[in-house]
């Protein structure tokens, strides 16, 4: 089968680690199509060309190195997909997004029509519900999802909550969970990384490190981690955030008022592949994000890459992260300071706890969220879609 695979995100390198997997299927001839250049991880990335086991294609793109999700779309897709000829049309774009639009009009303009694959992270009501009837952004992307999910054979979604949203709006065909990115065991594992994380932190040997990754955002909950962690009023707790955002000067100031400062570590320029040293040096990992009238958590994908590398997780309740975490880790009501304290001191104080979640995130992370299962998990959707026009 000939398989067109449109991802946005796939510029990445590390994020074409799934693509390989799915290559490796005898059945799939695979081809990413990617925009040459695009603004991901809060930098412009030039795409990665793969590593020959599939093609990649790159053409130049509008809006793509703006942070513009929604509005990017090739500049000229000229013959590119009836040149394909694909049986398969993959889409990691949202069913909102221009580049949706553009790729099932091109699509449904073949001689034989593709089978159509959407993936979207949707949790919350597309067009948000506080924008009013006539916000430019609620009209654009009602008229978007209302001439492309009819055409969409299979869904795939990154949460729980996606099935019932877009029931709500009119999809009838059928929905499947399943992430869009897993690990790469042999990156995120307890033995990965370097040592000297700490050191480098000048944190000392003895000290129980609590870590949170990701961006440095209101809606991470940082807040309300370092409140709990100041009122354990325990000196050898320390906190290292590795990330940067616009709330970093908040974070520190906080800190500064609770006397956290100098157990307060803020790594802002770690490199992606340096992660895993990073994970190595953190007792726990800390998820407190916040939910927003914009915004919930999706996934959290430091949650399984913590995992992979055997550090036990403790998560807020806002959107999948309960569903992620499973039984391998902690869940705290989001916003509560007190239930976050508590799960914080109750891995401080207990090593044995510390390693039975460690051996169940492994246990889970195996079973669930490497690349290798999620793409196995996605060439049986294609499968599925072709036996079907078959039979």
């Amino acid at each position: 089968m000939r398989v067109l695979f449109v991802s946005h995100s796939s510029v990445v390198d590390v994020y074409q680690d799934k693509l390989r997997w799915i290559a490796q299927n005898s059945d799939v001839d695979l081809t990413a199509l990617l925009p040459e250049r695009y603004f991901e991880g809060g930098r412009i990335v030039t795409a990665h060309r793969g590593d020959g086991t599939y093609t990649v294609k790159t053409l130049k793109s509008r809006c793509s190195t703006t942070a513009k999700q929604n509005a990017w779309h090739f500049a000229w897709l000229g013959q590119t997909v009836r040149r394909l000829q694909p049986d398969i049309v993959h889409l990691e774009e949202e069913p909102e997004s221009y580049v949706t639009h553009q790729i099932i009009r091109k699509s449904l303009a073949l001689k034989k029509r593709p089978k159509i694959v959407v993936f979207s992270w949707r949790n919350m009501t597309i067009p948000y519900d506080h924008w009013q009837w006539w916000h430019p952004k609620r009209i654009l992307q009602n008229t978007l999802q209302h001439m492309t999910l009819p055409h969409v054979d299979h869904l795939l979604v990154g949460t729980h909550e996606s099935e019932p949203l877009f029931r709500k709006v009119g999809y009838e065909g059928p929905i499947h969970v399943i992430p869009q990115y897993g690990v790469n065991p042999e990156i995120y594992s307890p033995h990965a990384g370097q040592p000297g994380f700490r050191d480098k932190l000048n944190i000392p040997r003895d000290a129980i490190v609590v870590g949170f990754v990701g961006r440095v955002l209101k809606m991470k909950g940082l807040d309300v981690l370092v409140d709990a962690i100041a009122g354990l009023n325990r000196n050898n707790l320390h906190l290292v955030v590795v990330g940067r955002g616009d709330y970093t000067s908040e974070v520190r100031q906080r800190a500064s008022s609770l006397g956290l400062s100098d157990r307060l570590h803020i790594v802002e320029n770690v490199q992606a592949s340096d992660i895993p040293s990073a994970m190595k040096a953190m007792d726990m990992l800390c998820i407190p994000s916040l939910t927003m009238p914009h915004w919930k958590e999706q996934f959290g994908r430091v949650i399984i890459e913590a995992m992979a590398c055997g550090v036990p997780v403790i998560g807020s309740t806002s959107g999948e992260i309960p569903y992620v975490i499973g039984n391998a880790g902690l869940i705290c009501t989001e916003g509560s300071i007190d239930e976050l304290r508590a799960a914080i001191g109750a891995l401080a104080d207990s090593p044995e706890k510390r390693q039975s979640l460690s051996n169940l995130g492994l246990e889970r992370v195996h079973t669930l969220y490497t690349n290798e299962h999620i793409a196995s998990s996605i060439v049986n959707v294609y499968r599925s879609l072709l036996h079907k026009e078959t039979s």
